[in-house]
């Protein structure tokens, strides 16, 4: 049984539901199904670092819940009716949750691996105190007793008192340490250790061992019904039923109060082939109730009249009809019994990756159009791809969008209430500020919290949506801030939104910078374009001039140059003449071209 991926698994008080912890690739799946198998839900952990330690059924008000211990220190209170986490119990630490003990539904009661017991309040989920005890190390189990004392058990078992925080009376305990720990009547209690064959009541007055139940192998799971029944079921996958524990066995006055065989031994059909064996066995008045995993991960259930069995029960399992043709179809896609039937495509996390069904349907919807132009001779006008996917993506965008408040807060409760991610992008799409306002302020406050976890986790992996994104975050935090500040260890429950946040703000000052120094550049511009010199007519006339010496002079020496051409070079040619008498009466020409 060590090699099943089902790791934990427990029945609810009344044997009618189960919980039970699996493995899938690198996480850990939590499963409530009823014991008719009907109603499964599911949830998945959200990183693979996150592992199960200990599951308790509790009972907070008129809703049935499922405690979960995690190694990183903290307590989810698992509701499977609407499959969410309606709340977290936060120790301060990070280490591994071991155990949990309640009281009714108002307090419970955790130790972690570093021996540290801690009360919390289940009304608000809040830590009321913590503290260590003395002589009290290497803790597994917890067992209340009453309000002032509690069984906490390594090796041995010791009885605590609450008030003093002291260890009032010890107990005898395995070699190894102890799995299981359970009361059997309010003077008398029950022990099972791992890689141990033995069950162990003690007296917890005289702390004596009243009496020893020996099994066929090693120890899985015990289940109890007062002082009348104990049935233990084995790691070969059998189940032994021990009638009247306490009653002392007739014959030799020495041993009379130790060891003691089962009466009933129940097994199944393929025990001894190496097939599906008895994963776990819960005991409610007459009725044991028999649970196995077919095809490793789909559960099965099975009641029996345990005081009209046989002392050698063979239990046969038949494989049902549905399951074997699926295991031996020869389609192309066979239905997998192992798969979650409650899996819906819309509720599948997309962490990476584009979307492009969008632009196929663009390009479709083109060529049809141009095709019918060239039917028709006319001309098309010119319109880009990018143009034809921004009016469909509005077009769609149009199609989805509610126009009340009402509907967008009943369809936000319910996506997140149920993790449904596709109906949560519907609700997501809404632009127009009013409406999220309106939308927001109508959310219970229990909500704002999911809706923030999610929020954050889709700024973090669409960095082109922030900017429509931090509108939701912006009135979540105005609307229910009230709310958010009396929760306890916010913190850790939003630390993804503010490490997003965090990081996305550290590009504020640079784009500060950025900004001034653009608007530096910019204003000096028309400063620079003042301080050029304007170009004169003079410039513009002497780039228009071509002056070709060469041709002129073929021209004069053919005799070709007449007057005409004289004129015209007159015209481009300034001539600026100075005359001046010289004593020979000859007067002296200055001529400048420019």
């Amino acid at each position: 049984m060590n090699s099943s991926p089902v790791q934990l698994s427990q029945f609810d008080p009344q044997g009618l539901k189960i919980c039970y912890v699996s493995v899938e690739l690198d996480r850990q799946r939590v499963t409530v199904i009823d014991t008719n198998g009907q109603n499964e839900q599911s949830i998945l952990l959200d990183k693979s670092s996150l592992k199960v330690g200990c599951v308790k059924w509790a009972q907070i008000g008129d809703v049935s819940c499922v405690l979960l211990g995690l190694n990183e220190g903290e307590i989810w209170v698992y509701a499977p009716a609407a499959n969410t986490i309606m709340g977290k119990m936060i120790t301060g630490d990070s280490f591994q949750i071991k155990d949990l003990a309640i009281t009714g539904d108002s307090h419970c009661w955790v130790i972690d691996s570093q021996d540290v017991f801690y009360n919390f309040e289940m009304a608000g989920f809040s830590l009321k105190e913590k503290f260590k005890v003395e002589n009290c190390e290497q803790l597994n189990k917890l067992c209340l007793l009453d309000s002032e004392h509690l069984l906490a058990a390594s090796h041995s078992v010791s009885m605590v008192h609450l008030p003093s925080k002291t260890v009032s009376r010890t107990f005898p305990g395995h070699i190894t340490p102890i799995t299981h720990l359970q009361l059997v009547t309010s003077g008398f209690f029950i022990t099972g250790a791992l890689n141990d064959r033995f069950l162990n009541v003690y007296d917890i007055e005289t702390t004596i061992t009243k009496s020893v139940l020996v099994l066929q192998s090693n120890l899985s799971q015990v289940s109890l019904q007062n002082d009348s029944c104990v049935v233990a079921t084995t790691e070969e996958g059998e189940v032994e039923v021990f009638e009247d524990p306490l009653v002392p066995i007739k014959g030799n006055k020495r041993r009379a109060n130790r060891s003691k065989q089962c009466n009933k031994r129940i097994h199944t059909n393929r025990t001894s082939s190496g097939g599906t064996v008895l994963h776990s066995a819960h005991l409610t008045g007459d009725i044991v109730q028999l649970s196995w995993f077919e095809n490793v991960t789909v559960p099965r259930f099975a009641s029996l009249q345990w005081r009209q069995l046989p002392a050698n029960f063979e239990f046969v399992i038949k494989t049902s009809q549905k399951l074997s043709k699926s295991a031996t179809s020869n389609e192309l896609h066979p239905i997998e019994p192992a798969a979650p039937t409650s899996y819906k495509e819309g509720n599948a996390s997309v962490t990476s990756g584009d979307n492009f069904r969008h632009v196929s349907d663009a390009i479709r919807d083109w060529e049809n159009e141009m095709a019918e132009l060239e039917r028709l001779n006319v001309q098309p006008h010119a319109e880009s791809l990018a143009d034809r996917l921004g009016q469909r993506a509005t077009t769609q965008g149009k199609r989805k969008t509610w126009t009340t408040p009402g509907t967008v807060t009943v369809l936000l409760s319910q996506a997140l209430q149920s993790n449904d991610h596709s109906l949560l992008e519907s609700a997501l799409n809404n632009k127009d500020e009013r409406m999220i306002r309106d939308t927001v302020s109508r959310l219970r406050p229990p909500l704002a919290v999911l809706l923030l976890e999610r929020l954050a986790d889709r700024i973090a992996r669409q960095s082109h949506r922030q900017q429509q994104l931090n509108i939701w975050v912006k009135w979540t935090l105005i609307i229910h801030g009230g709310y958010l500040v009396s929760i306890p260890n916010l913190m850790s429950s939003l630390s993804s939104l503010h490490s997003t946040l965090k990081r996305r703000s550290t590009l504020l000052p640079r784009l500060l910078v950025l900004e001034t120094r653009i608007e530096s550049t910019l204003n000096t511009l028309p400063q620079d374009d003042e301080n050029l010199e304007p170009l004169g007519d003079s410039e513009d006339e002497e780039q228009d001039i071509e002056y070709n010496e060469e041709l002129e002079d073929a021209l004069m020496e053919n005799g070709e140059v007449d007057e005409d051409e004289d004129e015209d070079e007159d015209e481009d040619i300034e001539m600026n003449v100075d005359e001046e008498e010289l004593p020979g009466g000859i007067p002296q020409e200055s001529v400048q071209v420019k």
